[in-house]
């Protein structure tokens, strides 16, 4: 009799917050030795006692190309490149002198009606690979505040047609769109990103995320039956005419699970969109900038959003910049009223910089279509020597980014609870092969788009091997 799949969801916390989980109070103060004082620095997403007790961060001390080393000396292949960030790997002295450059010529310009201009030349330069009439940007310094800034200009834009009732935003499960208070509002509420805090922005709905191997909808079946978009137009309808302002969604959500959708779900979602006047935003701060293989991953499915949330990679990381991104309709009703929205460092003149000269290497060097060709290689690679893998239940992935699902039962699909001692031996397994990567179910994969073939190939080696002793340790440890 064939077994039946376990599709409970196999949730993840944001990259930032999986290390170290928290643990109860009374554990906390069982725990040997004395506190230790509060720390200097507050490391994001740790359990600050618990992380000082281990000795405290790996510390990385250098980086060279998509490469990092450690205060003792041993290197590592950087496949989280940062946190999403180091696009074009370390060291690149093109950016560096860009940057020490415009420091010496003009250190800050507001973005207020005094400004550099390269803000402007950096605006067109987007404007040249972005898709359709994304015509507009809006600099501001970090993806979480860009979040912030598509969630208030979605609504002021239906306000100032007269339509200040749509204000509920449909978000989706497996979703990460940063850290501020409504980029955690935003965020699937199962990674607990308010937890303690208080509650969430209302007006949020949630819907099902196209992860074809946990689908509710159509895991079982044999082909997708795109239920999960069609559950978007359902809550539009339910919610009442006139009152859902917009859709955020990541093209492929990268922190949630490198969860790729069906060749029709943006096309179905985008009609759905336009079919109730709702904006649809498209969160690329992870997958932007050549990430999946395209410039952006709605490039893969001919989709332009209402507005787009760039990011981590438009700098590679060396400064703080982020944006979004307004189609034309959009910017030309709002030009004509006062957004009060803005930051301090909004569109610095040292990070366009940085952004411009990351932009030029990442044409130039053609780091788009090198994603795409080593991401089929990575993939391919990771599939191969993760077959017999008892522990492996899918791998996928588009461009340079991919996920390792963990099962620990391939033919019920059950997710396997990797815990806290799961996810160190995973982490030490990696780091004895020279790997950093993200470490949790599912592993998850993101070098810098300049790995080399070789780079590629090791990279699955390493992971493969690691998950394949996890898979072994496991075995010896069960009764």
């Amino acid at each position: 009799m064939k077994s039946k799949p376990d599709l409970r969801p196999c949730r993840r916390v944001p990259e930032h917050f999986l290390r170290v989980p928290a643990l109860p109070a009374e554990k906390v103060s069982a725990m040997s030795g004395p506190l230790p004082s509060p720390p200097s620095v507050w490391y994001q997403g740790q359990v600050q006692a618990t992380l000082a007790r281990r000795g405290g961060p790996l510390r990385l001390v250098r980086g060279e190309g998509p490469h990092v080393w450690d205060a003792d000396g041993r290197r590592y292949l950087d496949a989280r490149s940062g946190l999403w960030a180091a696009l074009v790997g370390y060291g690149r002295t093109e950016i560096i002198d860009a940057i020490a450059g415009q420091l010496r010529t003009l250190s800050f310009a507001p973005l207020t009606d005094a400004a550099s201009p390269l803000v402007e030349t950096l605006a067109e330069r987007l404007r040249a690979v972005l898709p359709g009439d994304l015509v507009s940007i809006v600099p501001v310094p970090t993806g979480s505040e860009a979040v912030d800034t598509a969630l208030k200009f979605a609504r002021r834009f239906h306000s100032a047609a007269g339509e200040g009732r749509r204000r509920i935003v449909i978000s989706r499960e497996y979703s990460a769109h940063g850290s501020t208070y409504a980029g955690s509002s935003l965020s699937d509420p199962d990674r607990g990103l308010l937890r303690g805090m208080g509650t969430p922005l209302a007006g949020i709905r949630f819907v099902h995320a196209p992860y074809r191997y946990r689908c509710p909808h159509c895991a079982v079946l044999d082909a997708c039956t795109l239920a999960c978009a069609d559950e978007v137009e359902r809550v539009i309808v339910d919610a009442g005419p006139g009152r859902v302002a917009a859709v955020f969604a990541e093209p492929v959500p990268g922190p949630g699970g490198v969860l790729v959708p069906p060749a029709e779900y943006w096309p179905r979602l985008r009609a759905i969109c336009d079919r109730h006047g709702v904006l649809l935003v498209a969160d690329e701060v992870v997958t932007g900038f050549g990430r999946t293989g395209r410039w952006f991953a709605c490039d893969h499915w001919q989709v332009t959003p209402d507005i787009m949330i760039l990011g981590k990679g438009m700098t590679g990381g060396y400064q703080a910049l982020a944006a979004i991104a307004l189609r034309r309709h959009v910017a030309e009703r709002l030009a004509r009223r006062l957004v009060p929205h803005g930051f301090t460092y909004s569109g610095h003149p040292a990070a366009c910089a940085a952004a411009l000269a990351c932009l030029r290497i990442i044409e130039e060097e053609g780091l788009v279509d090198r994603a795409a060709s080593l991401g089929r290689r990575l993939a391919d690679g990771l599939a191969a020597r993760l077959r017999d893998c008892p522990i492996a239940g899918e791998v996928r992935g588009l461009g340079l980014m991919a996920a390792v699902e963990l099962v620990s039962d391939r033919a019920t699909r059950h997710p396997l609870a990797l815990g806290t001692r799961g996810i160190d031996r995973l982490e030490r397994e990696m780091r004895h092969r020279g790997v950093l990567c993200f470490t949790d179910n599912p592993v998850i994969v993101a070098p810098p788009l300049t790995i080399t073939d070789q780079d590629a190939g090791e990279l699955a080696d390493a992971v493969a091997s690691a998950v394949t002793a996890l898979a072994t340790a496991r075995r010896r440890t069960r009764p």
